[in-house]
């Protein structure tokens, strides 16, 4: 049994499938003994089938956020009702909370010398990239092919809202289309502030995925 305080009561959710599709938006009404009940916000919560494995992401400002995954018992339009709740291990969470993304990162402090913008101009003001999705964990973006597994370089998100640097290392590198390259990256030495604002922003990418699903 996932031991949640009632300090989570109230706090902002998002129910996605276990292969991490977006179903949707709501908030954390009620924790029982045995199951949470997770009520609408604005709009109607859409019927989920009956035992449906399902991961649910809560988060609270004071408390922090967490993960918990379990299946589906009740359904309808004002209520959903999530039971056999186990909570996931950090690593897990990382990985599961990613979305799809495609907003421009600029890179900085990256090893190759020889790179130039497209107007010609030394890298002194970052280079930018198009990023595929976003997790607690790392990113996915495609650029040029530049980098190879192990380098290391700065990110920053400006649709974020700040221009704090994160720090990534290439895990793997796979060819795209186009002769683009794609890398999966992984963030490095983060700090509990920093993850702080990843999940707002990937929250809020979340709600723009919601709005355009309704």
């Amino acid at each position: 049994m996932v031991d949640l305080s009632g300090g989570y009561e109230g706090s902002s959710c998002v129910i996605k499938t276990r292969k991490n599709d977006l179903i949707t938006l709501g908030v954390l009404s009620r924790i029982g003994n045995s199951y949470i009940d997770i009520g609408v916000t604005r709009n109607e919560l859409p019927l989920i089938p009956y035992n449906l494995p399902v991961k649910v992401e809560v988060y609270n400002t004071k408390l922090g956020f967490r993960v918990v995954s379990g299946k589906v018992y009740l359904s309808t339009k004002n209520l959903t009702r999530i039971v056999e709740l186990i909570e996931v291990t950090d690593d897990e969470k990382r990985e599961y909370f990613r979305i799809s993304c495609r907003d421009m990162a600029v890179l900085y402090n990256f090893q190759d010398k020889n790179y130039d913008d497209e107007n010609g101009k030394p890298d002194i003001n970052g280079m930018k990239v198009q990023l595929v999705d976003i997790s607690l964990g790392g990113i996915l973006f495609r650029g040029k092919d530049i980098f190879k597994v192990g380098d290391m370089f700065n990110i920053v998100f400006p649709t974020m809202g700040s221009s704090v640097l994160f720090a990534c290392k290439v895990k793997r590198r796979e060819v795209r289309e186009k002769g683009e390259f794609g890398y999966g990256c992984e963030f490095q030495n983060m700090a509990t502030q920093q993850e702080d604002m990843l999940y707002r922003y990937i929250l809020r990418l979340q709600n723009q995925q919601l709005r355009r699903m309704r």
